[in-house]
């Protein structure tokens, strides 16, 4: 598999799956949990991203960030929800994931903790299970294969 997302595009690709799947409730919850953070301690944790990381490395964190993003949209559309908040925590959440052991662990749980209020296993920087046909499927719809 190419690191089109940098070395834990898995683990993004793994994240992509998921919102793909999320009812209409769901985006409720992180909606609301979203809302609940601190915008400073969550411009403090996106700040972090370039200190700990290259310019390459940057780069494909934010290509992660936009491709969830994206993601997020279409799912909150399938679910006739608006809250661009839900967009924004699938682009922390995603650009955390992306950035994994370059963030210190306090930054990386605040950019994931409103999405990881759907999917837990968020709050592990590694998930010990990656589901396979997940991943293929959502390879497959942004035009790759898995390797």
């Amino acid at each position: 598999m190419t690191d089109v997302f940098g070395p834990n595009t898995r683990g993004v690709l793994h994240l992509i799956s998921h919102l793909n799947r999320v009812t209409g409730a769901q985006i409720d919850e992180v909606v609301a949990a979203w809302r609940r953070q601190s915008r400073s301690e969550r411009a403090l944790a996106w700040a972090s991203l370039g200190h700990g990381t290259t310019p390459a490395e940057r780069r494909a964190i934010l290509d992660a960030a936009v491709q969830a993003r994206r993601d997020a949209m279409a799912a909150a559309q399938r679910h006739q929800r608006t809250e661009w908040a839900f967009w924004a925590a699938a682009w922390d959440a995603a650009a955390a994931v992306a950035a994994g052991d370059r963030m210190e662990e306090e930054n990386f749980r605040v950019l994931v903790e409103p999405l990881a209020a759907t999917l837990p296993w968020l709050r592990d920087r590694t998930p010990t299970r990656l589901s396979r046909d997940g991943l293929q499927a959502t390879i497959a719809s942004l035009g790759g294969r898995d390797a």
